[in-house]
């Protein structure tokens, strides 16, 4: 076989070779699945939470007036919307009258009862300096008195002691029984004292006039005890008269002092003149309220614009105490209050961005944001979220629907969430990328565990370097997809 006849030989083969290639491989292109691939951008994840609600008056106002005040003529009714100032009901101007006069009789009589309790006031305490002053003097002269008589008393005494004393220093002595003594001793004198000067003047006479003279005899015994007795007895008495000076001194400065003492209690504490003056000034506040109802003409207005949502009085019948209407204010705007899941409490906090739309109407009120959220009061599994509005914005009683927008950081790694895959421990995304196969060049699929920081309905945001901005990751697929897979470009 010559060579050229070798060379179309093999050429012959080489292109049927060729063209199994081209076969297989758009065999295998149309096995293939399609996928179209995103890359990772830069964003927020923004959560939206929505609610229905019912606009309601910023706060009510109640309306009072004096109580036990005759109603002569209501002019407005509930549900009704007025104007600051707008007369609201009036009340009977005699009856009013007299009350006033009343009330003005029970404050004279409060100052008189006043001026009373203070002139027996005054007249107390000048009897009670009196009393003191009485026993001051009483104490005093007690004392005074029975110092006099314990000391008379105790000279008494010291009398009576000093002549017994004297009486028996001085005994008188026996006359000289064999009557030869050449002269007798000193006669005793009763007091106690030696004899008169005509006895010192005997005893010096001379010695012949004693011999010629017969001695004295000696005082009887008996009367020496006689008046030692009588001593002795007039000392005990003394000494009585003295114990009684001293205990009738004690007894008298015992009961003056009480006396004085009693006199100086201090004065129960007496508060009639304090509670009659509060009930003056009580008194006088009430009369200050009627005579302003009274040029006010008895006319009751009201005291901002909004609407009557509640009359607790009725013509001809007297007002109580609290609250004759109640009126919701919608001088300063209204509150719009929704209610949504508390699933989303997280997503619901103050300051939020929120859009109104309003029943029956498409154009959307937006540049308003979350006032407050509490949990509901009926249903624990709910939240109450509230929107302040200015007047004008929504009247009262009028019901919207919310959109809450949740604005949360700027993520670097952000990819539609439909590029996230869910698997029994986590999360993960399908990258694509070029490796070198049997037949050439080929596009594959890697599977790349990735952890979410966020998310929402249409986005997640995933933790920093997982992914890099050239990598391509799968955001769908004609068939489902394993690690591995290979795939080919969705064309456009």
């Amino acid at each position: 076989m010559d060579r050229k006849k070798i060379f179309g030989i093999f050429g012959g083969f080489l292109a049927v070779m060729l063209g199994f290639t081209i076969l297989s491989r758009g065999v295998s292109g149309a096995s293939m699945a399609r996928v179209e691939t995103v890359k990772i951008s830069t964003g927020t994840i923004d959560h939206t939470v929505t609610g229905s609600g019912r606009v309601e008056a910023g706060k009510e106002v109640a309306v009072y007036t004096e109580s036990g005040q005759r109603v002569k003529e209501i002019f407005v009714r509930e549900g009704q919307t007025v104007e600051e100032g707008e007369l609201l009901f009036t009340i009977d101007m005699e009856e009013l009258e007299e009350q006033i006069l009343e009330a003005r009789q029970e404050m004279e009589k409060i100052r008189l009862q006043n001026q009373d309790a203070q002139s027996a006031s005054s007249v107390e305490r000048k009897n009670r300096e009196l009393r003191q002053n009485r026993a001051q003097e009483d104490y005093s002269q007690a004392v005074s008195q029975g110092d006099a008589q314990v000391a008379a008393a105790k000279a008494a005494l010291d009398e009576a002691q000093q002549a017994l004393e004297e009486f028996l220093s001085h005994p008188v002595p026996e006359a000289e029984k064999d009557g030869n003594d050449n002269g007798a001793q000193e006669a005793y004198h009763p007091n106690g004292a030696e004899g008169d000067g005509q006895e010192a003047e005997d005893q010096v006479q001379p010695k012949k006039d004693e011999e010629s003279q017969e001695p004295e005899s000696a005082p009887d015994a008996s009367a020496q005890e006689t008046e030692k007795a009588r001593l002795e007895q007039a000392g005990s008495e003394a000494q009585a008269a003295y114990e009684a000076a001293l205990s009738s001194r004690a007894e008298n400065v015992k009961n003056a002092a009480r006396e004085l003492e009693d006199a100086s209690q201090q004065k129960a504490a007496d508060s009639t003149s304090k509670q009659n003056e509060i009930t003056r000034q009580q008194q006088e506040l009430a009369l200050n309220k009627l005579l302003a109802l009274q040029e006010a003409e008895g006319k009751i207005t009201a005291p901002v614009r909004g609407m009557i949502t509640n009359i607790s009085i009725v013509t001809g019948d007297f007002t109580t105490e609290g609250t004759t209407m109640r009126l919701a204010d919608t001088s300063k705007g209204g509150r719009l209050t929704v209610t949504v899941d508390k699933f989303y409490e997280e997503y619901v906090s103050s300051g939020s961005p929120v859009i109104i739309t309003p029943s029956g109407n498409k154009e959307k009120i937006s540049g308003y944001t979350v006032a407050g959220v509490t949990e509901n009061e009926e249903d624990d599994s709910l939240l109450d979220v509230t929107v302040d509005l200015p007047e004008g914005v929504l009247d009262a009683g009028a019901s919207a629907e919310v959109e809450i927008t949740q604005k949360s950081e700027n993520y670097s790694t952000v990819i539609p969430i439909q590029a996230l895959r869910e698997a029994e421990r986590g999360y993960y995304v399908l990258v694509l990328q070029e490796e070198q196969g049997v037949m050439g060049t080929e596009l594959v699929v890697r599977r790349l565990e990735v952890k979410v920081r966020d998310k929402n309905d249409s986005k997640a945001a995933l933790e920093d370097g997982m992914l890099t901005g050239d990598q391509e990751v799968v955001s769908s697929s004609s068939r489902p997809l394993e690690d591995g897979s290979r795939v080919r470009r969705k064309e456009l």
